[in-house]
């Protein structure tokens, strides 16, 4: 069956009147005036090139029509090269009814991308995996990389699964896993319909491991060649600060009465289990309620001398921004946010902080001083000035952490860490962002830190060597110095 022929079903089932399929852009049909995406991922030019032959055949020619499988004509136009690549299809007539209806539209839209193995093939559809259960060989595969310390395990139908070990991916010596496998550990219809509106799910689920009882981060998500999914297995129980390498007074970040504390850094820098660290410490050592809104939970706290209630975003809470204008009638000291993501989100979060909250959240920015612009970025330009008095006023400390190989072959956090005093409050305000690298340069004394200096701490305590710390210093001539 043609790639085309799948598009075109979905066309006809849907009584549309036109499909359009451009580069890097998810295809849509066009109804009754409307354009309605389809659940799928962008389409790659490569993938446009295969569909236009299909339609073109060999009578050439980028304008004409097409006969489907079931002998319906579709009148076509293609526009290659350019900035982008597009074909316009449209209906001509009277078409007939599709061969086959789209019952299950993600399994549909899949089909012709991924093939099921010979195994799968065979497979009476009675012994797939259940939703939710994981097919025993992916929990065989799993142990596996858990036994090799992976921090990720990458699985993607008809393909080896591979790992990240130590920062490094590499191939696990274990069988592909198919399609039918991957869509099994999706746990409710919820997530099922998640995937298919979007192309990607989040969801955290607990697994019996052979040694024990596992919780596991999962993202699944749909890609050209079929589904994929990431996943990374949780500590069984939340690390203190000192365990995870990070400098003893990060434990001040979470003492502050009120204001906002953002972690920063690029996926998988371990920003959400730095979090999670300083709930654990306030949960040892404060009473106070604490609220998380996370997407998905990952670490699940036991109180301690905290009360705490943890929300997960779809299923408790139907957005991060929802759950925060919830959380300020709820009465919290703390309240953790998984992640700023959006206006909204971050303007929720800046009013939390605001009316006497301690708020901490995570953030993607790739050093504590582009944190604040990236914030600030997100609103238009009409709103800036004032976002930026509002971040002046309740942004208390920025943290940036990445992670890097050391010297026995594991990863150690080198960080940056920014407090707002009245001088960067200013500069913040002002929109004067050589305030903030300046003060880290010389906030010494009020506890900042630039990563020059954390990467050099790590040198002198041996923990990498000083090749590694100069490929990751931002500014290598003043690592250098620091060395000296």
């Amino acid at each position: 069956m043609a790639i085309i022929d799948t598009f075109l079903n979905l066309m006809v089932e849907r009584r549309a009147e036109r499909l359009v399929l451009v580069s890097d852009r998810t295809p849509f049909l066009l109804m009754n005036g409307q354009s309605i995406e389809l659940s799928m991922p962008p389409l790659r030019e490569d993938t446009l090139r295969r569909i236009s032959q299909e339609m073109m055949g060999e009578q050439g020619g980028n304008e004409g029509k097409f006969r489907a499988a079931n002998l319906a004509e579709f009148g076509y136009r293609i526009q290659p090269g350019g900035p982008e690549w597009r074909i316009d299809v449209h209906t001509l007539g009277d078409v007939p009814k599709a061969d086959q209806p789209v019952e299950d539209p993600l399994t549909q839209k899949v089909a012709d991308f991924v093939q099921p193995s010979p195994k799968e093939a065979a497979m009476p559809e009675e012994t797939n995996p259940s939703p939710g259960r994981p097919d025993p060989e992916l929990i065989s595969i799993l142990h596996q990389a858990l036994s090799q310390n992976a921090s990720d395990l990458f699985l993607s139908s008809g393909k080896p699964p591979r790992i990240r070990q130590h920062g490094v991916i590499r191939p696990l010596d274990s069988p592909a896993p198919g399609l039918r496998q991957i869509l099994a550990m999706i746990p409710d219809e919820e997530a099922r319909r998640e995937l298919e509106r979007s192309g990607s799910v989040d969801f955290a689920v607990r697994w019996e491991m052979p040694d024990g009882p596992r919780r596991i981060r999962i993202n699944v998500f749909r890609h050209l060649d079929g589904v994929a999914a990431a996943l990374r297995p949780i500590r069984r129980r939340v690390p203190q600060i000192s365990e995870l390498s990070l400098p003893g007074d990060f434990q001040q970040l979470a003492t502050f009465p009120n204001g906002l504390v953002l972690v920063t850094g690029v996926a998988g820098a371990g920003k959400s289990t730095t979090l999670a660290a300083l709930v654990d410490h306030l949960n040892r050592t404060r009473p106070r309620h604490v609220i998380t809104i996370e997407d998905p939970i990952e670490y699940e706290h036991q109180e301690i001398q905290c009360m705490i209630h943890q929300r997960q975003v779809g299923g408790n809470v139907e957005s991060f921004a929802a759950g925060l204008r919830a959380a300020l009638r709820e009465s919290p000291d703390v309240i953790l946010l998984g992640e700023m993501r959006d206006h909204e989100t971050i303007s929720a979060a800046l009013t939390a902080a605001e009316t006497g909250h301690l708020v901490l959240s995570t953030l993607h920015a790739g050093s504590a001083s582009t944190a604040v612009n990236r914030i600030v970025d997100v609103f238009p330009g009409h709103q800036q000035t004032h976002i930026r008095s509002q971040l002046a006023l309740s942004l208390r400390a920025v943290v940036s952490q990445r992670l890097i190989p050391s010297r026995t072959g594991g990863l150690v956090p080198a960080v940056e860490k920014l407090m707002v005093t009245p001088a960067v409050a200013n500069g913040i305000r002002e929109g004067q962002d050589h305030f903030m690298r300046n003060a880290m340069l010389t906030g010494g004394e009020e506890g900042m830190v630039t990563l020059e200096r954390s990467l050099a701490t790590l040198v002198r305590d041996r923990l990498i060597d000083r090749e590694t710390a100069i490929r990751t210093a931002v500014d290598p001539k003043l690592l250098a110095h620091l060395l000296e």
